[in-house]
């Protein structure tokens, strides 16, 4: 059994590997990387937010998320506000420099999602990868922000 369990640690460790390679490849001309484009398409959805609750949604990020948000303040693709309603927060958001590169960005994860849908185009076997992979996440914040991100229920 430590042999199959090895063997499945370094297959998940490689998919991802992969995975990342695929995509960062994807978003080369962008000159994004996916940890980036993360950022974009999560300020793209709910608008405004400070550097805490965007790392409640952030997977790519374990710790904060303030050197990922610099370097897109330094690309002009963010900006840092104050809030309106509390002075003593600030707020990140997408500058119009930001929001013209969503399309590409649409188009990107669009066809990276076309790609792992041509290795897995059985539904089935997505739905139970997602089962166990959840299973295995069970109880950790990763999941935690999955759930939050994508309004799954647990």
């Amino acid at each position: 059994m430590d042999k199959k369990i090895e063997i499945l640690r370094f297959l998940i460790k490689s998919c991802e590997r992969e995975s990342l390679y695929v995509f960062n490849n994807l978003l080369k001309d962008l000159e994004l990387t996916s940890n980036q484009v993360e950022v974009i398409t999560i300020l793209n959805s709910y608008g405004a937010m400070s550097v805490k609750e965007l790392g409640n949604l952030l997977i790519c990020e374990k710790k904060s998320p303030s050197r990922l948000v610099q370097s897109l303040i330094k690309k002009k693709l963010l900006i840092k506000k104050v809030d309106e309603t509390d002075k003593r927060v600030s707020l990140i958001e997408l500058t119009a420099q930001g929001k013209k590169l969503i399309p590409e960005i649409n188009a990107a994860n669009e066809k990276f999602n076309r790609i792992i849908e041509e290795k897995i185009h059985n539904s089935n076997q997505v739905d139970e990868l997602i089962d166990i992979l959840q299973e295995y996440l069970e109880g950790t914040d990763s999941l935690s922000k999955i759930h939050r991100r994508y309004d799954i229920d647990k």
